[in-house]
């Protein structure tokens, strides 16, 4: 049985390069605080900085995944599973580039340029199931928590759907919608979808940004926001407490709609508190977040 501990193995590579938590985080673009909590196991690196943290700290990100597996924590398994959107991002845009093939059939360089997300984000989502599968395996003690998790993205898949998108619909007509998302291909598929509905859309990369959109434009410019919770410089949440302090009472009551992967209990609870009126999760379902727009956007 090892003795050390994943955070002990990043504080050691740490300081054997001789930098600080600071320093560490500057060059992962992450707060002090994180690399704090990675070295206290009070928290685990989305595995999506691996790369980035193995090339930092000088090692290969196969030493990394090695040593996170073997760590011999009871609580690394579930540690791996609260990471869902590294779940949940990848079939967002699967389902989402299936939805864009769908509309767009006719155009063959677009439906190859959706293929290619496809094909990525799906070998993608395979490498985080086959890192969970390890761990599964040697954390014996985990079993429940990793039987449960298969059953239940066994049923997902098994009652997954893709709606069928009816092009002629104006549903949205006339409306104004601000898509705050961090990813690319997110805002996307997110941006496609609300335009066949007759929606215009707007989008902000972060929630600063939605923020600053917010403040510059009239108050009745956006009729409603699609914000996600994971963003770079200020998260969602932060941004939907920011706008719901703003004087112009107009704008502090614009509908806000979590569209985010994360979808546990406690990521619900923070975003009512902030102000979030609505939740829905990644992967999209169309017909659901359709459902729930549609409720704030009645005349």
């Amino acid at each position: 049985m090892k003795t050390t501990t994943f955070g002990s193995y990043i504080r050691f590579l740490r300081m054997q390069s001789n930098m600080t938590q600071s320093q560490l985080a500057d060059k992962l673009n992450i707060t002090d605080k994180a690399v704090s909590k990675w070295e206290r196991d009070l928290s685990y690196p989305d595995i999506k900085l691996f790369p980035k943290l193995a090339d930092v700290l000088g090692v290969s990100v196969n030493d990394l995944l090695d040593e996170s597996i073997q760590d011999g924590s009871s609580s690394r398994l579930m540690q791996i599973f609260e990471m869902s959107h590294d779940f949940r991002t990848p079939l967002n845009i699967i389902l989402g580039c299936v939805s864009l093939a769908e509309i767009h059939s006719e155009d063959k360089e677009r439906v190859q340029q959706y293929l290619h997300s496809i094909k990525a984000a799906s070998e993608y989502l395979l490498e985080v199931i086959n890192i969970v599968m390890q761990t599964a395996h040697i954390d014996t003690q985990s079993n429940n928590d990793y039987n449960s998790f298969i059953g239940e993205l066994d049923d997902y898949l098994k009652n997954s759907k893709t709606e069928a998108i009816d092009r002629s619909t104006n549903l949205f007509s006339g409306r104004r919608i601000l898509v705050a998302e961090d990813m690319e291909i997110n805002r996307e598929i997110m941006g496609e979808l609300l335009i066949q509905y007759g929606a215009k859309v707007e989008f902000a990369e972060d929630g600063q940004v939605c923020l600053d959109k917010i403040i510059a434009n009239p108050s009745n410019y956006f009729d409603l926001i699609l914000m996600d919770i994971k963003m770079p410089n200020i998260d969602g949440i932060e941004a939907t407490k920011k706008i719901r302090q703003l004087s112009d009472a107009k704008k502090a009551s614009i509908p806000i709609i979590a569209v985010t992967a994360n979808i546990y209990d406690k990521d619900r609870i923070a975003a009512s508190k902030a102000g979030m009126d609505a939740f829905t999760e990644k992967p999209i379902s169309v017909e659901k977040l359709f459902k729930i727009i549609k409720q704030f956007l009645q005349d």
